[in-house]
């Protein structure tokens, strides 16, 4: 008869799940010429050159701490179960590069800080927006995933409780960077960067 995991009558701690999120503010730099941003943008269309005079990156990270028990089974063997997981999304870095040829204080530099700071913005709504998924994606991934008998090191399992939970996670996170790059290029095209630029009388 295979041995229960967890064996009959064995204490197992209730299972918790805690999930938060942090976003760092914008930082904003001079420091790149208008060559380094349209590189670094990996745009590649013939007009890009001509308007590339900012470039906002958003770097996004999930932290995830877990934590298993584990009863000892005799022979090396252990029935280890998931016991907490802390998840923490964060965008941890809002980089925005403003082309130095524009220095604060003219009007190019007003323009293009405040068309990248609509793209500061849409970074924040798309996190806000796929928060509430993301936590219910890693919930729904710890409550399925049950004990199990296993020679492996508490370690060693516990990184594989936590590589299940993070490929869980992936897909979520693989929609959030998709919609991003749509809100983005919405208003990267051509017909608004003139409009843009047009604000001020020389460039």
């Amino acid at each position: 008869m295979a041995q229960a995991c967890p064996p009959a009558g064995a204490y197992v701690p209730a299972r918790a799940v805690t999930f938060s999120t942090w976003v760092a503010d914008p930082t904003y730099s001079s420091g790149e010429n208008r060559a380094r941003i349209t590189a670094l943008s990996g745009l590649t269309r013939p007009d890009s050159k001509e308007f590339t005079t900012g470039l906002t990156r958003t770097t996004t990270n999930l932290e995830l701490r877990v934590q298993g028990w584990q009863i000892d089974l005799g022979q090396g063997r252990r029935c280890m179960g998931l016991a907490r997981v802390e998840g923490v999304w964060k965008i941890t870095e809002i980089k925005v590069d403003i082309a130095r040829e524009y220095p604060p204080g003219g009007c190019q530099y007003r323009v293009i800080r405040t068309h990248e700071d609509e793209h500061v913005a849409i970074s924040r709504d798309a996190f806000r927006h796929w928060t509430p998924q993301a936590e219910t994606v890693l919930r729904n991934a710890a409550a399925r995933m049950a004990p199990r008998i296993t020679t492996l090191s508490p370690d060693a399992m516990t990184a594989e409780f936590k590589d299940q939970l993070t490929a869980a996670m992936k897909p979520t996170f693989e929609a959030f960077a998709a919609e991003l790059r749509t809100r983005n290029a919405a208003i990267d095209t051509p017909g608004n960067y003139r409009r843009v630029n047009g604000q001020c009388p020389s460039w």
